[in-house]
């Protein structure tokens, strides 16, 4: 899920790649494997996930810390048969970017690549993006943004896109 508090470009233009229709939803476990994320979470491009630029004028989900993150999507793309969704229809799904757009997302890596340590997230952190697709206080090449607010009660991490 993504909350939008405030968004520069919300973009609707690329088409996107058909294996992030079906693609598996995992994160870092803390023990150097990975996990699904759980069946609250559907197979397929999820809101709140890493959008990169993947060539052919598509876009995907981040699949590697040195891809340059152009923002966050905004919605779920489950490819289901029969299923009525846009995403399916169009083959495309909008995502937010822009320096300056604030978002809050409820998936996030809570353990890093290596399960050295657990992730603290603190306001004014900076973000980046995991092979997974998450976000994520692991350094990676290219910087996602800030965490702006701390998950807390209400479950949600806030993020400035830089």
């Amino acid at each position: 899920m993504l909350k939008i508090h405030y968004a520069v470009t919300r973009d609707t233009l690329a088409v996107l790649q058909t294996t992030d229709f079906t693609r598996t939803n995992v994160k870092y476990d803390g023990s150097g494997g990975t996990v699904t994320l759980g069946a609250d979470f559907p197979d397929g491009q999820l809101g709140g996930q890493i959008a990169v630029h993947t060539g052919s004028f598509e876009i995907g989900v981040m699949s590697a810390t040195d891809e340059l993150p152009i923002g966050l999507f905004i919605n779920d793309a489950a490819g289901s048969p029969f299923e009525n969704t846009p995403a399916v229809g169009s083959g495309k799904s909008p995502f937010v970017s822009g320096s300056g757009s604030v978002c809050e997302v409820d998936i996030w890596e809570s353990a890093d690549a290596a399960a050295t340590l657990g992730i603290a997230y603190t306001a004014g952190a900076l973000l980046y993006g995991s092979a997974n697709g998450l976000v994520t206080t692991e350094v990676g090449t290219h910087l996602l943004g800030t965490v702006y607010r701390t998950p807390g009660t209400a479950g949600l991490l806030g993020v400035r896109i830089a």
